[in-house]
């Protein structure tokens, strides 16, 4: 049987951290800010210190650590990131004293290791001068005489500190990190005029660190990232706020960020690592909108739409992050059921946003093309046709839907149309119940 690799090994005392206060801002996109500021016990003059207490994410050219008023001098920073594991610490023993117990006990040799390839391992032994290679199966135990000096557990910050005296110093520390990541569910009641708003974030850690007791701020927009490193500018000296912690629930303040907006909890959260929590984003809102049906010509159904601006007179008027619309309507037997979803942009104030809920069960679309005609070798024209058909029991409006091109307009119409700045035509179509509409148009493309 093949017998696992035990390895002995002395673990050393770090420095501890008397205190620490974090700070995440969370992006899009996997991108996150964290800060920390603590204090250290320092002796006076130059020394080691091992910070640990980071993401397994970090990325390392972006840290700044410094002390307020330069109260201690950072000499040297390294990232130590070749963490410690079978491989890697026989890898850094090589050249080293070794003793190797094999499995069954009866033989213990002594020696200096030559190499390890993970299958077997080559010692020179003492005394004897002889290579011995021993095969992992038959090994049960190596002892190691003494921990090597970049044995890491965990994604580490090295740090040659210089201190005027001993006695405690504030440090702050910031670095940019993957591993978070949130987004907004919105869940929607809809009666037809109003919609009945609830929205949520969504924050996700797997980030490889837990936080606890931490300010968070989220920042809806698209940051531009240069990949695949980012090469960080921030100022040393951060900002450093408190939130007040109150026995109310939490809440989200908004506010315009440089071209972002920016979301900060007004209480402190905690995160354990590999871990998904929601907050309330905004409070329960009703929002006015109207429905619709929409036939995009050539496609294959008549969409359900719910369409609403988001403004203060229509009951929101707040900036919306990018997210999923989830809508419910309520049945005659009072229970609540799922109508459809959609996703929505980052979309701010003032902007229309249109949620398609499905395809109207009872309303059929079909276009077809009845002629073409080449003019000569630079214009054309076509004649199109739209069938609509309502089989249900209401009349119903069909906004019939299409893009124009800069080289192509409409020249003749039975049907009513309204073209926008951006060359989409609607054609507003009311067919009674049970009844089916047929017209056509001319289009003419000129290059």
């Amino acid at each position: 049987m093949k017998h696992s690799l035990r390895i002995l090994l002395l673990l050393s005392m770090m420095i501890s951290v008397l205190s620490a206060t974090d700070w995440i801002t969370i992006y899009n996109d996997d991108l996150s800010l964290v800060r920390s500021q603590f204090e250290l016990e320092l002796q006076q003059g130059r020394q080691d210190y091992n910070f640990s207490d980071i993401t397994s994410r970090i990325n390392a050219a972006s840290v700044i650590v410094s002390s307020p008023e330069n109260q201690i001098r950072i000499a040297e920073q390294n990232y130590e990131y070749d963490l410690a594991g079978k491989s890697q610490i026989m890898a850094k023993y090589l050249d080293q004293e070794v003793t190797v117990v094999t499995s069954d006990q009866a033989s213990r040799y002594t020696g200096v290791l030559k190499f390890y390839d993970g299958s077997s391992l080559g010692i020179v032994e003492a005394g004897t001068g002889r290579l011995l290679i021993l095969n992992e199966s038959e090994v049960e135990v190596i002892q190691l005489a003494s921990l090597p000096s970049n044995f890491y557990t965990r994604p580490t910050l090295r740090w040659s500190l210089i201190s005027p005296r001993a006695g405690r110093y504030p440090v702050q520390l910031s670095y940019l990190t993957g591993g978070f990541s949130w987004d907004v569910a919105y869940n929607a009641v809809w009666d037809g005029e109003k919609l009945a708003l609830n929205s949520w974030v969504t924050i996700r850690n797997y980030s490889g660190r837990a936080f606890n007791d931490v300010n968070l701020k989220l920042v809806a927009g698209d940051v531009n990232q240069v990949r695949p490193a980012f090469a960080g500018g921030m100022a040393r000296n951060m900002y450093m706020e408190d939130a007040t912690v109150t026995t109310m629930a939490p809440s989200f303040e908004e506010r315009a960020f440089h071209d972002f907006h920016l979301y900060a909890l007004d209480q402190r959260v905690s995160f354990a690592n590999n871990q998904t929590k929601q907050l309330e984003l905004y409070p329960l809102q009703n929002v006015h909108a109207r429905g619709e049906y929409n036939y995009r010509l050539f496609s294959d159904g008549v969409l359900s739409d719910i369409v609403f601006r988001n403004t203060e007179e229509a009951g929101l008027g707040k900036p919306l992050p990018k997210g999923i619309f989830k809508i419910y309507r309520q049945d005659t037997d009072g229970n609540l059921e799922f109508i459809g979803e959609d996703s929505i942009d980052h979309t701010s104030r003032n902007e229309e946003i249109k949620l398609t809920t499905g395809k109207a069960f009872d309303l059929v679309g079909a276009t077809l093309v009845r002629e073409t005609r080449v003019i000569n070798q630079r214009t054309s024209e076509r004649v199109i046709q739209v069938t609509l058909r309502n089989n249900s029991d209401e009349e119903k409006l069909i906004k019939v839907q299409y893009q124009l091109n800069s080289n192509t307009r409409i020249i003749e119409s039975a049907q009513r149309y309204e073209t926008d700045n951006n060359m989409l035509v609607t054609f507003p179509v009311t067919i009674a119940a049970g009844a089916e509409q047929i017209f056509t148009f001319k289009e003419r493309s000129e290059y």
